[in-house]
């Protein structure tokens, strides 16, 4: 493992989610977010992030806006595209139309390094009404790719044994991610990978997967380089945090993402009872369901680990009359 050696920097990651507030992100890979304006062109091609986005009631799609950028003579140039609504009908038309108009692209977007498809907020589209596609034609025609951020699960493919030598930050955020959407993951090559985070969701929603599905990556380190490992918005978080302290990657990775999830008093426990926990930079466990007095137990442990473990944003378990304790992952629909 090479990654004692190498930094993180996508600290926005740790932000609160802007989709389920009605916002668009403001930042993505470190770049600021402007919509993409004809009229105004391409002025940083370095340190903004370009949008693109479809209105409800609106002719052009996401293709058609893409067309328009292109016709600028710095698109060469871009670093970072965000791609919003690519369609004003988002219920009837799937990612493969941005997929496609991105392949067809290739030769004028030279310098793309950073992607996103599906900065769509829930006002715009719920996060698990989103329909994906295969996503793998983005990984082969764009070699210089370091981040790729996803949102929506539904639909989504990787074809298997895509090879891509450069990409350092694969980001799935879903309301339900599918096993075989996690296995067809744990397929690719991706060598560089230093940032992964899967938002597993609901099973109400398509998150069908159980702790095994992980264990191409925990157990079988199919990505040996990690620095930030996100099993984000899980329903089985306990289960997650058991396996995290008996995988190889708790003794390189720097930063450990379990919030958004149904993580308890016993399965913060679990973390803070391993030394090796004690290691990484930053633990966030966040949006959880820990008790106040596990919370000022965490405050009083965190000088003695040099850690910063984040706390913020605990849900409330609800009760049932037969005594069965609900506990639900941040978001779904």
């Amino acid at each position: 493992m090479t990654n004692q050696n190498q930094s993180w920097n996508l600290h926005e990651r740790l932000e609160k989610y802007p989709g389920y507030r009605g916002m668009h992100v403001s930042t993505f890979a470190n770049r600021q977010v402007v919509e993409y304006n004809p009229e105004v062109g391409i002025s940083d091609f370095v340190n903004t992030a370009y949008a693109i986005r479809c209105e409800y009631d609106e002719q052009k799609d996401a293709a058609k806006k893409l067309a328009e950028l292109l016709q600028d003579s710095q698109a060469s140039k871009i670093e970072a595209l965000v791609f919003g609504m690519w369609h004003e009908e988002m219920y009837a038309h799937s990612s493969q139309l941005v997929v496609d108009a991105l392949v067809a692209a290739k030769d004028k977007l030279t310098n793309l390094k950073a992607l996103f498809i599906g900065d769509v907020s829930y006002d715009e589209s719920e996060i698990s009404w989103i329909i994906q596609s295969d996503i793998s034609p983005i990984l082969e025609v764009y070699s210089k790719l370091e981040v790729l951020q996803i949102r929506g699960g539904d639909s989504l493919k990787f074809s298997p044994f895509v090879r891509h030598d450069n990409l350092k930050a694969l980001i799935i955020e879903t309301g339900g991610l599918s096993s075989a959407t996690i296995a067809q993951i744990c397929a690719l090559d991706l060598p560089q990978l230093q940032h992964l985070e899967l938002w597993l969701g609901s099973d109400n929603y398509g998150g069908d997967s159980t702790i095994e599905n992980l264990n191409p990556i925990l157990v079988n380190v199919v990505f040996a380089n990690l620095i930030y490992l996100g099993l984000r918005n899980s329903q089985y978080s306990d289960d997650i945090a058991q396996a995290v302290i008996n995988s190889p990657l708790i003794n390189s990775i720097k930063i450990l993402d379990l919030s958004l999830g149904t993580l308890s008093d016993a399965g913060a426990e679990v973390l803070l009872n391993c030394f090796a926990v004690r290691q990484v930079n930053i633990l966030n466990l966040s949006d959880n369901f820990l008790s106040e007095k596990m919370i000022a137990s965490v405050q009083v442990k965190q000088d003695d680990m040099q850690v910063r473990i984040i706390t913020d944003g605990q849900k409330q378990a609800e009760d049932y009359d037969d005594d069965e304790v609900y506990r639900y992952c941040s978001v779904a629909e």
